[in-house]
């Protein structure tokens, strides 16, 4: 077995929380992918406690309300806390929904918006730029007091129009839709599947939208340090 397979493998372990789950090691997961490590330690009143160890061996802890925990493993044995309702907006079956968190959690282990991201940078640093940008027509304008005669880069101050750059990008790549490449995914298993591909384009899309936002905004920044540094 070499290492990739070994790696999916260990992280089919993770999240498969059947009898496989873990062995004996203690884990949650929530609907959204998300999986914590440690003992459960109550489940009442729609509240599930937890005790988990950071880095620097430090026990505190944490708890999440049920709605949002699909399962937790104790000792190799799962528990699973979703329920279909739909008065609950639970319309999938356990399967379904179970499907859909693994897609989730592939989605957060593979999917990686990196063109979202540089793309959102460039659009944000270009935006940046091009609002110092003074034209000949602002210059001819009867207002016009500033101390230039000739139009360039940098001649204009920064003004707030750059902002709507993440609002609009951040909302642009909500639409597009991909496919998922079978060496995206950990669960092969689950190729073709309705529930599993739902719930990675549903975290693959909350990446992507923050991915533009942050990349527009570091563009933008990028954009004014540029403007303070080459300003005439």
């Amino acid at each position: 077995m070499n290492v990739k397979s070994l790696l999916a493998s260990i992280l089919m372990v993770l999240v498969s929380f059947g009898a496989m789950a873990q062995g004996e090691q203690d884990s949650i997961i929530l609907l959204n992918g998300r999986v914590f490590l440690g003992p459960v330690t109550s489940v009442e009143n729609g509240i599930l406690k937890y005790q988990e160890t950071t880095k620097k061996g430090e026990t505190f802890t944490g708890e999440f309300a049920t709605y949002r925990v699909f399962s937790y493993t104790q000792k190799g044995t799962e528990t699973i806390l979703y329920k279909q309702d739909e008065a609950s907006d639970n319309y999938l079956s356990v399967d379904e929904a179970r499907n859909a968190t693994l897609g989730s959690y592939d989605a957060r282990q593979t999917f990686k918006p990196r063109f979202v991201f540089w793309s959102s940078f460039a659009l944000g640093y270009g935006m940046s730029l091009f609002d110092t940008y003074l034209g000949q027509a602002s210059i001819d304008h009867d207002d016009y007091i500033g101390p230039f005669t000739e139009p360039g880069l940098f001649k204009s101050r920064p003004t707030f129009a750059p902002i709507f750059v993440p609002l609009v990008l951040s909302a642009a790549w909500t639409f597009p839709s991909f496919k998922v490449r079978e060496k995206q995914m950990i669960q092969t298993h689950l190729l073709n599947d309705e529930s599993y591909y739902r719930g990675y384009h549903r975290v693959a899309r909350q990446k992507r939208i923050f991915s533009a936002l942050k990349g527009s905004l570091i563009g933008i920044g990028a954009g004014l340090v540029t403007y303070a540094v080459f300003k005439p």
